[in-house]
Formats: structure tokens, C-alpha cells, sequence
């Protein structure tokens, strides 16, 4: 397995340099290993080079890798975030990452949320009208074609399916923004059509809201646009215990090809000081693993996480006295034991013994 490794900025290194701890051990009983690469774009290439997303690297990610890992992108000395727009942005639509998957697990339950990752309002499409140095008419259009919303619509509802979903909610806003509304409901409604077994229901966003912080677990899976997709996955961030435990994968339906991402941004207030919890980062390992069809490591993996997030060596943000690496040691302890029981279980059966 081919990874390309991209740390960014802040607090992004710190958990990305746990995730690497994790993923080298993993490497240790994954059949051909992993390969990580790490790449240096981020707040100090730009300052340094005015380079984001280096010429020609989509290419050699699309090629020579399997999957994206990625930190974060953000830095003071950069208020207007260009250079996290060039890689991030570029990376999505670069890589046709048209589908954003954001697990959130709840007491009693658990929440597929699945957000458009390309299009809408992160287009990219409008401008400004200005007097001298200052705007007089701002424009943002929120643009969405068919191709896009069909090819998201049915992987994500392929995808409910098989995590053994009955109910799925479209989240839009078609009251009110009607033509890329209406484009919506009617995807949601024909590629739902041809699923049997899907119990399919439409909420407005603002409704919706609403009931997720009330009763989430009235939901199963959510499928929804960029704007309304960035909201609601991060309320569902709060309801899961913070944005430290929150994490995502970006998908492209046809290649596979994954990038994952913890999602609670760079945090400079934070950064260097070892409170950045890195939960939301292996996270991502476990989804990456289980995105490639390594189900029982991953699960391994996850377990290792759960159990190690409810003891001392947390993070401050959950309720622990630890550190970044304190935790991951945590965390590696419980995985090390596990794997070296499940190695000694596999050899028991292999010899009969």
C-alpha cells in the first residue's frame, strides 16, 4: 500500500506524526507493507516559494499512490489561507474527491454522513464589484451539475446499503434555493427508486439541525451538499465529543482513490504545546484500512482507540491528562498486544495445534 503523507501546518504534523507511528506498525502484518511518503506542502513552502500544490504533482499522487493522508492547513502568517485552498481544494477536484464520508458515533447508535465534496458553493465561480479598494457587490454561485450529483448520489446510497442501512435523509434547502434544490430531490428520489430496501426521507436543513441536536439517533445516513454537508458534519463533531475525534475520507466513486483527513483544522493555539489529541487521526487510519478492504486490522485498530481514549493518557479535550505521544503510546501498547494475540492465534491454526 502506497501512501502519500502530507502533514500541513500547526497541529497537523503533531497527529500526523502519530498516525505514522501507528501505520509503521501496522505495516509489520499487512501483506507487502506500507509505503509512507512525506510531503512538505504547507505554510512554509508557500512563504518560502509562493507553491501550493507543486506543478505536476496530481499526477504522480494519481499513479504512484493509493491513498492521501493529510493533517491540515493554517497559519497566522497566512490570514487568508490561499496556500490551504491551492493544496486542499486542488487536491479535491484534482483528484475528482466528489464524495466526503464522515462517521459519527453516538451513545445508543451511530451517523453515516456523507457530504458533496467538489462542487456547490466551494466552485469557486463569482467576483466583486469595487469602488477604489473596497468591494461593493460580492458574488458567490453555487453550481452543481447532474454528472456530479448522480455519481455521488449512487455511491453513497451503494454505500449505506452495505454498512446495513435502512434510512437514509436527503439535507437541502429547495424552499428556498430551488434550482440546485430541486436538482437534488430529484437524484435522491430516482437513484432511490432503484434501490429497494432504503427507506429514503427529505428534511430542510434548518429542520434538520434542529432534530440532529435534539434526537440524532431519528438518523441513519445523510446525504447532502458541500455548504449544508460542511454544517452538519461538524455539529455532528460536537455530538461525538469534539472536533479532536472527528475524522473523514474524500472519495473518488470510480478510482477509489482516497484521501483522509482528520477534520479539526490546524489549531496554532496549540500547536507545540502536546495537547493535540490525535484520535481523529488514527481514526483516519482506520477508515483508510477499511476503505482497502483491511477489516480485521482495522478493527484491531479501532478497539486499540476506544479503549485508549477512556484512560488517563487522553488528551485534555476528552477528559485525560496526557499528551500526543502519551496517548499514542497508549494506543500502541493496546495494538501491540492485540495483533501479537491475533499472530499467535493465526500460527496456532495454521500449524493445528
Amino acid at each position: 500500500m502506497r501512501i502519500a503523507v502530507i502533514p500541513g501546518d500547526g497541529i497537523g504534523q503533531e497527529v500526523i506524526s502519530a498516525a505514522l507511528r501507528v501505520l509503521a506498525r501496522i505495516g509489520d502484518v499487512v501483506d507487502g507493507g506500507i509505503r509512507c511518503d512525506v510531503f512538505d506542502w504547507g505554510a512554509d513552502k508557500w512563504l518560502a516559494e509562493s507553491v501550493g500544490l507543486p506543478e505536476g504533482s496530481l499526477e504522480v499522487l494519481r499513479h504512484e499512490y493509493d491513498a492521501i493522508l493529510l493533517g491540515a492547513f493554517g497559519d497566522p502568517r497566512i490570514p487568508d489561507m490561499a496556500h490551504g485552498r491551492d493544496i486542499l481544494l486542488g487536491l479535491r477536484r484534482g483528484l475528482d474527491l466528489c464524495v466526503n464520508y464522515r462517521p459519527v458515533p453516538l451513545q445508543g447508535g451511530s451517523l453515516d454522513v456523507y457530504r458533496e465534496n467538489t462542487q456547490g458553493l466551494y466552485v469557486g465561480v463569482g467576483g466583486t464589484v469595487c469602488v477604489g479598494n473596497t468591494a461593493q457587490v460580492a458574488i458567490d454561485e453555487c453550481v452543481y451539475t447532474r454528472d456530479t450529483v448522480e455519481r455521488f448520489m449512487q455511491y453513497c446510497l451503494a454505500d449505506l446499503r452495505r454498512r446495513g442501512r435502512a434510512r437514509v435523509t436527503l439535507v437541502h434547502k429547495s424552499n428556498a434555493v430551488p434550482n440546485t434544490g430541486g436538482l437534488w430531490q430529484d437524484v435522491f428520489r430516482r437513484e432511490l427508486g432503484r434501490l429497494p430496501g432504503l427507506e429514503g426521507t427529505e428534511e430542510y436543513v434548518d429542520a434538520f439541525c434542529y432534530h440532529l441536536i435534539r434526537d440524532p439517533t431519528r438518523y441513519e445516513g445523510v446525504v447532502t451538499s458541500n455548504l449544508f454537508g460542511d454544517i452538519v458534519s461538524d455539529i455532528g463533531a460536537a455530538l461525538m465529543g469534539g472536533l479532536g475525534l472527528a475524522a473523514s475520507a474524500s472519495i473518488n466513486p470510480e478510482t477509489g482513490f482516497g484521501l483522509f483527513e482528520p477534520v479539526h483544522g490546524s489549531a496554532p493555539d496549540i500547536a507545540g504545546t502536546g495537547a493535540a489529541n490525535p484520535y481523529g487521526a488514527l481514526m483516519c487510519v482506520v477508515l483508510l484500512l477499511r476503505h482497502f478492504g483491511l477489516e480485521t486490522v482495522a478493527n484491531t485498530l479501532h478497539s486499540s482507540l476506544s479503549e485508549a481514549v477512556g484512560t488517563r493518557a487522553a488528551t485534555p479535550d476528552v477528559g485525560g491528562t496526557g499528551t500526543t505521544s502519551a496517548f499514542t503510546d497508549e494506543v500502541l501498547c493496546r495494538l501491540n498486544a492485540k495483533l501479537s494475540g491475533e499472530l499467535m492465534s493465526i500460527h496456532l491454526e495454521g500449524t493445528g495445534q
